[in-house]
C-alpha cells in the first residue's frame, strides 16, 4: 500500500506501522537504517522503501558519516535533568532545526511535510531532550556500543506511551510536571491524561477511516437551520452541548457510547465558521449584521485546508437564517488558479436550496494587500477579513505587514488566529505595531471556538496546541 496522507502521530513516533498505520494487534519493527519508524511486516516495510528511502540514508548519515553534524547535537547536552521549560524547548527547537538542516543538505531539497514531521516528532527524553539517535551517537563514541546496533532506547510512559525520558533518574524529574494539570488542555487534565485522549482520538479516526475523504481527514457539519440568531458568546456554550446530539444522531453513535472524541474530530473543521461568528458578534455593537441580505467573508492566508473544508462554511447560514447569500472570498499566494479571481457557486444543503439561499465563493492567489491593491475603486471591504493560524510572527514575516497596514488603514474588521499562546502573543505585538487597537475579548487569549483537537507540540516535550487555539487580536 503506497501512502496516501500524512502518516498520523503514533506512525510518527514509531508506535504504529509507517506504511498502514497499523498499531494494534500488530507486531512492529524499527527500520534498521534510521530506527525512526516502524512496520508491521516486511511487506509494509517494501511498499514504503521508495518514499522512506531517501530520508532513512539522510537520518542514518548524521551518525554514520557526518562527525561534524553528530557532535552538533551533543552540544549543550546536560547529564542532570531539568524541568526548566524554555532551556528543554529551546534545545528540542535547536536539535530539530539541525537535523532538519543536515537532511536538507544531504538530499539537495527541502523536506517534505511526512519528513518534517519525523523530525519535529522525533521522541525526546522530557528532563533532557535526549533522543534514541543521540544515545546511540553517545554510545558509539564511548566506544561501548557500534552505531549499526540499537542500544539503550527513550522509556515511553507505561500509561500514555507519548511521553519518553532517557533514564528512570530523568523520569523521576519530569513526573510531576507530566502528572500535573496543563494549561494547554481542559478541565485540569494533566499532560498524560490529555495524552491519552490524543492516542484514543487517533485510534477512533483509524476505525473510520473508510468515512473519510481522500486526506484521511474526518469532516462533518449539522445539517440544522436555526429558526433564528442565537448567540455564540453565551455563557454556558461548548462544543458538546452545541454539536453532540445531533451528531450522535447524525453519525449513528450508540447511546452507551462517549461523544467526545467524535465531537473533538467534528471541531477541527467546525472551528472555523463558529470562530467567525465569534468575531463578527463581538466587532459589531448591535445585531443588525445577522440580518443582512448578502454576508461578506475575506479568509485571508487560505491554504487547501480551508478550500477542502468548504462545507464546514455553511453552518453560518444556519445559524443565520436572514441572510440570503453568503459570499466567502478564500485569498492566499498558496490558492492554486492564479492571480485573476474565480468564482464557483457552491451546492447548499436541500434546506437552503429551497429557500433560495446561496453560498458563494471567490478564489485568489495573492496577498490580501495585492488583491485589494488589484480591486481598486472596486474593492468593498468586507464584513469581516479572518486569517486562521496565520503563522504572522513565524513565516512569511515580510509579506503579512503589508496586509496590517491595508486592514489598520480601512479600517476593515479583522481577526488573527494561531495555534498556541507563544504565536498568539507575538502576532497581537505585530498588531500593535502596525495601528490596531485590540478588542480585548479577541485576544491574545485563548479561542472560546478553537479546535478542541489537541496535538502534541513538535520539537518540544511538553504542551498542545489546537487549530485556532488563540485568539491573537480582533479589531475593527
Amino acid at each position: 500500500m503506497q501512502q496516501t496522507r500524512v502518516p498520523p502521530l503514533p506512525a510518527r513516533l514509531g508506535l504504529a506501522c509507517y506504511n498502514c498505520f497499523k498499531e494494534e494487534e500488530v507486531k512492529l519493527s524499527r527500520c534498521t537504517g534510521c530506527f525512526r519508524v516502524s512496520y508491521c511486516t516486511p511487506e509494509c516495510q517494501k511498499n514504503d522503501w521508495k518514499t522512506h528511502k531517501p530520508m532513512c540514508k539522510a537520518l542514518s548519515a548524521i551518525e554514520k558519516n557526518n562527525p561534524i553534524a553528530a557532535a552538533a547535537l551533543l552540544f549543550s547536552l546536560s547529564p542532570h535533568p531539568t524541568t526548566e521549560l524554555n532551556v528543554l524547548h529551546n534545545m528540542g527547537e535547536s536539535h530539530a532545526s539541525n537535523i532538519s538542516s543536515f537532511c536538507q543538505r544531504s538530499l539537495g531539497r527541502n523536506l517534505t511535510i511526512p519528513e518534517r514531521n519525523l523530525v519535529g516528532w522525533e521522541p525526546r527524553c522530557m528532563a533532557c531532550t535526549r533522543t534514541d539517535q543521540i544515545m546511540r551517537i553517545e554510545a558509539a563514541k564511548s566506544g561501548g556500543t557500534s552505531t549499526a546496533q540499537k542500544p539503550r532506547q527513550l522509556i515511553p510512559c507505561p500509561r500514555c506511551n507519548l511521553s519518553f525520558c532517557c533514564s528512570p533518574a530523568h523520569w523521576a524529574a519530569a513526573l510531576p510536571l507530566h502528572d500535573a494539570p496543563c494549561e494547554d488542555g481542559h478541565d485540569g487534565l494533566s499532560q498524560c491524561a490529555l495524552n491519552r485522549e490524543v492516542r484514543g482520538d487517533v485510534l477512533l479516526e483509524a476505525a473510520i477511516a473508510d468515512s473519510h475523504d481522500a486526506s484521511g481527514v474526518f469532516r462533518w457539519a449539522p445539517d440544522r437551520t436555526a429558526a433564528a440568531w442565537a448567540s455564540v458568546a453565551a455563557a454556558g456554550m461548548s462544543w458538546e452541548t452545541e454539536i453532540a446530539d445531533e451528531m450522535r444522531r447524525s453519525v449513528g453513535v450508540p447511546p452507551e457510547r462517549p461523544m467526545a472524541p467524535w465531537v473533538r474530530m467534528a471541531s477541527n473543521a467546525l472551528t472555523m465558521p463558529m470562530t467567525i461568528l465569534y468575531a463578527l458578534e463581538k466587532l459589531h455593537d448591535d445585531d443588525a449584521w445577522t440580518k443582512k441580505s448578502t454576508l461578506t467573508i475575506h479568509i485571508l492566508g487560505a491554504t487547501a485546508e480551508e478550500i477542502t473544508s468548504a462545507m464546514v462554511f455553511e453552518e453560518i447560514l444556519h445559524r443565520l437564517p436572514d441572510v440570503k447569500t453568503l459570499k466567502l472570498l478564500f485569498c492566499g499566494p498558496e490558492i492554486s488558479g492564479g492571480r485573476m479571481p474565480r468564482v464557483i457557486s457552491m451546492d447548499t444543503c436541500p434546506e437552503c436550496t429551497r429557500r433560495g439561499r446561496k453560498r458563494v465563493h471567490e478564489h485568489t492567489a495573492d496577498t490580501y494587500h495585492g488583491y485589494v491593491d488589484s480591486q481598486g475603486t472596486k474593492f468593498a471591504p468586507p464584513d469581516l477579513a479572518i486569517a486562521f493560524n496565520s503563522g504572522a510572527s513565524q513565516e512569511s514575516t515580510h509579506t503579512w505587514p503589508p496586509t496590517f497596514k491595508v486592514l489598520v488603514a480601512r479600517k476593515i474588521r479583522a481577526l488573527f488566529t494561531a495555534y498556541n499562546r507563544e504565536e498568539a502573543e507575538a502576532e497581537a505585538g505585530l498588531l500593535r505595531t502596525a495601528g490596531a487597537r485590540l478588542h480585548p475579548a479577541l485576544g491574545p487569549g485563548k479561542n472560546p471556538w478553537g479546535s478542541s483537537k489537541l496535538i502534541p507540540e513538535p520539537s518540544k516535550v511538553y504542551g498542545f496546541y489546537a487549530v485556532n487555539g488563540w485568539l491573537a487580536g480582533g479589531f475593527k
